[in-house]
């Protein structure tokens, strides 16, 4: 073979290996290397917890022919709780919360909700504003 063959021959073997050097995937890690890889089912870390907010304090009160009939008398609950009065009376008339100067518009047999946080401790009475009936107490335990 002539020179100019040999030189194109060597050319193109280097140019052959160094691109199978390029192309070729890379091989696996050694004990020594930086790179981990495990095996095995991939295991996803648990989302951190989310604290769940408390839920209010429900209390249900029934008011008909001029009277609390269902629902209690006394309500106690700690100092920053969320409240919830859900109040349905036979007639309509405003609720009315001692100490929070809360008000709520009743429809006659149409459940309404009151809903604040009890942020002032004390002992408070709620009422039947037009009907001048007291329906019962609010105690608020301070923390």
């Amino acid at each position: 073979m002539n020179k100019k063959a040999l030189l194109f021959l060597a050319l193109a073997l280097v140019v052959l290996v160094g691109l199978s050097q390029v192309m070729r995937p890379a091989s696996a890690p050694t004990q020594n290397s930086a790179l981990v890889v495990q095996s095995g089912p991939m295991t996803v870390a648990p989302a951190p917890a989310v604290p769940e907010l408390p839920k209010p304090k429900l209390f249900e009160i029934v008011v008909s022919k001029g009277q609390r009939v269902s629902g209690p008398a006394s309500i106690q609950v700690q100092e920053g709780d969320d409240v919830e009065l859900l109040i349905t009376s036979d007639h309509a008339d405003d609720l009315h919360m001692h100490g929070y100067d809360l008000h709520l518009k009743l429809q006659a047999g149409v459940p309404a909700k009151l809903a604040f946080k009890a942020e002032h401790s004390g002992r408070f009475d709620y009422e039947l504003h037009h009907a001048h009936l007291e329906l019962g107490t609010l105690e608020v335990m301070p923390k």
